[in-house]
């Protein structure tokens, strides 16, 4: 979960982002400051699943003076108004995507490594979809995790039971 810096197309997807992201701000009586228009674009520029902590590093590695409090605050916002989601990978630490535009994904979890691998979903929402029309519900989201172990991992068990 390396750091990248944003493609050069991306701009159409910062500017509406920023769009999206200030009026939520000030429908809650917040304002759009410095630090989380950068931790937005740190966000934006992040490929798959991340933690709160590998961010704060990213952006402290980068030069930009964010407190731990206010990256917390901000990704609370930035899930509040559905730009990431929470990706409930293992109890410890919380894990998150960009969620906004996107299609829902599945993930596969190693649990001796921690290897996420992220997979397409889309019969998985037609199935969601399904079972909701069934039921009478409402779907506003879903999340399909897989704990396994990763076939890099199998290999390495294997090598240590033949030591």
């Amino acid at each position: 979960m390396g750091h990248t810096q944003p493609a050069a197309g991306d701009d159409q997807m910062i500017l509406p982002m920023c769009a999206i992201f200030r009026r939520f701000l000030k429908r809650q009586g917040l304002k759009f400051t410095t630090e989380r228009a950068l931790i937005l674009e740190a966000v934006l520029a992040k490929p798959g699943v991340f933690e709160a902590d590998e961010l704060l590093q990213e952006m402290r590695a980068a030069d930009h003076r964010v407190s731990k409090a206010t990256i917390y605050r901000t990704l609370k916002h930035l899930l509040e108004a559905k730009i990431i989601s929470e990706v409930l990978i293992d109890s410890r630490q919380a894990h998150y995507r960009l969620s906004f535009g996107k299609e829902p994904i599945g993930h596969l979890v190693c649990v001796e490594t921690n290897q996420i691998i992220e997979f397409p979903a889309a019969e998985l929402t037609d199935l969601r979809d399904r079972l909701c029309k069934e039921h009478g519900f409402e779907p506003v989201s879903h999340r399909f995790v897989i704990y396994g172990i990763s076939p890099e991992a199998q290999k390495a068990e294997q090598a240590e039971e033949e030591k």
